[in-house]
């Protein structure tokens, strides 16, 4: 005889709980199975599989150039010593006197005859140092002092700013600026002059100068 057996809600709740709690543990364990069998298997797989080919091409490149330089070896960082004799420049900021506009200038400092033969023609034709203003368009001389150094006489002239002797310098100013050349170049087997203003450096100095070659 067939007997049907009546589920009431509270035990089809109790069943479904229980199916639940032993899918769950059932579920636990195989991952704690799983945790473990990564932990016991892939771990020392993975020290065992070591670097990339690209991590270890990487690693012999650093190898390779730190063997290549010695201790020691800063070649590549230390800078060249500076040539004192050499043609230099510098930069101001300069205010334009007729528009008050303040601008970049590059000026040189030292010019070496035989290394820039065309700054000494630009001295001459007084054209050395000039500046243009950016916005009203006019050329100014640059009154600041600079150095002419002729390598065939061993020779250097200071070239000061002309209103230094007409503002009441005089033979002090001279004596005075003339024994701060040397100083500076004590170390140096050179002759030392000054001058005030570029015309007392072409007088003196730059008439031997052969003019430019004629342009074709």
């Amino acid at each position: 005889m067939n007997t049907a057996m009546h589920i009431t809600p509270d035990m089809a709740g109790a069943c479904y709980f229980e199916f639940e709690e032993r899918t769950v543990s059932r579920n636990s364990e195989h991952t704690d199975e799983s945790v473990d069998t990564a932990t016991t298997h892939d771990t020392p797989a993975s020290a065992a599989r070591g670097m990339s080919l690209v991590d270890e091409a990487l690693v012999g490149m650093a190898t390779s150039a730190a063997a290549s330089s010695a201790p020691g070896d800063e070649v590549g960082t230390e800078m060249p010593p500076i040539d004192p004799f050499a043609t230099q420049w510098t930069e101001f900021d300069l205010r334009c006197r007729d528009c008050q506009v303040v601008h970049y200038v590059p000026i040189c400092l030292f010019v070496n005859a035989e290394e820039s033969p065309v700054l000494v023609q630009r001295i001459i034709s007084e054209h050395f140092n000039l500046k243009r203003c950016p916005v009203c368009r006019q050329y100014e001389y640059v009154e600041h002092p600079y150095s002419y150094y002729d390598p065939a006489r061993t020779l250097i002239v200071q070239v000061r700013p002309e209103w230094e002797w007409h503002a009441g310098g005089g033979d002090d100013w001279y004596a005075a600026r003339l024994e701060d050349l040397f100083d500076k170049w004590a170390e140096h087997d050179v002759k030392i002059e000054v001058v005030f203003g570029p015309q007392q450096l072409i007088e003196r100095f730059l008439q031997d100068v052969p003019p430019p070659p004629a342009r074709r």
